[in-house]
């Protein structure tokens, strides 16, 4: 886990690895039950504001870890999505190794910049600024991760194969440090799908117009986080350039991420963030921006259960990217002043 004042304010809201159940315990290692159930209640405008009801993203998962030595321990995990609009699917699955020498990983995984993510604090509306999912999604099916913690800094990679252009080229590298209430990471990655379908009419989603290409999302980040007692501030820049490689054509992407959580009692936090992404074709017609503000409450009852509800506003163009907080891969849109609205309940084991 990284050491920021990202994952310590996360965890005051979040259930950590304690609400697991034990199934099994020896000398040698362990094995665990975990899960969450999430429901969701959702008023947006591109729905006349009319209530929708839904599962949100549950998952259920075994993880274990046991000694294979006295120095080195082996790893697994096997994850299920349980959404109710869809079949169970694989969100999870690697085996890997841990040590002195840190972790590495082997198989499906979230992709290290979705690990480390950004100034994006929201449960529903945020990350249009988070430019490095575009094309992933934020996972790979046959990946490579390695992360190292140290003293006073961490380092996390990721390499995913692309099995004879089968599957996405992926290559990322994160760094982090903290001085006191400060906390840094910067990185950068390169995601390549060689068969992916292109929306070129980014500016009318809902009349896209597709073809084959080589796509190629190029980016780099950086992410400052500062703590104020219970409470924290981040902000993140990411620039990315995603190109058509058989003809050439790109968009420049540059995104600001301002947020924040105020600890108002000890078990209820309000949370916000404003988002703007700046996108520029090279030699086309396409130069637009986007907008989104949030605003929410947050109420832990204790490490298994919590209630929020959050107001999100969105103006503008924003090319797809991964909301983290409802862990869904949101496509390409384009609204105007639109107002959204929802609440949503989690609970942990």
């Amino acid at each position: 886990m990284k050491k920021t004042l990202l994952a310590l304010a996360v965890a005051s809201l979040a259930a950590t690895s304690v609400n697991a159940a034990e199934i099994y315990k020896s000398d040698d290692g362990s094995v665990d039950f975990y899960g969450q159930l999430r429901q969701e209640l959702r008023f947006e405008e591109k729905n006349d504001h009319d209530a929708t009801l839904s599962s949100g993203s549950s998952r259920t998962g075994v993880k274990g870890q046991y000694a294979i030595t006295d120095s080195v321990d082996v790893v697994g995990l096997v994850e299920l999505g349980i959404r109710d609009n869809t079949d169970v699917n694989v969100r999870q699955h690697y085996v890997g190794f841990a040590g002195d020498f840190g972790t590495i990983k082997f198989g499906k995984q979230w992709i290290t910049s979705d690990d480390v993510y950004g100034a994006d604090y929201s449960y529903f509306f945020g990350g249009s600024a988070l430019r490095h999912a575009t094309l992933s999604g934020a996972l790979h099916d046959s990946q490579i991760k390695y992360s190292f913690d140290g003293e006073n800094f961490w380092v996390k990679g990721g390499w995913g194969l692309n099995e004879g252009d089968s599957n996405q080229d992926l290559y990322e590298l994160f760094v982090g440090t903290s001085f006191g209430d400060l906390a840094l990471h910067v990185g950068a990655g390169y995601n390549r799908d060689r068969n992916t379908e292109l929306v070129d009419n980014v500016t009318d989603p809902d009349n896209p117009t597709t073809l084959n290409a080589d796509l190629s999302n190029t980016y780099a980040e950086f992410t400052a986080e500062y703590g104020l007692g219970d409470s924290l501030i981040g902000f993140t820049y990411y620039w990315a350039t995603l190109e058509n490689e058989a003809n050439g054509h790109t968009i420049d992407e540059n995104g600001l991420s301002l947020a924040g959580i105020f600890q108002m009692m000890e078990k209820t936090a309000l949370y916000g963030g404003v988002e703007y992404t700046m996108q520029k074709a090279n030699d086309f017609d396409f130069d637009e921006d986007g907008t989104v503000a949030y605003v929410g409450i947050a109420h832990k009852f204790n490490s298994w259960a919590r209630v929020y509800g959050e107001y999100g506003y969105g103006d503008g163009t924003t090319l797809g990217f991964h909301n983290q907080g409802q862990d869904a891969q949101v496509a390409p849109t384009t609204a105007d002043a639109e107002s959204n609205f929802a609440i949503g309940a989690r609970f942990y084991w």
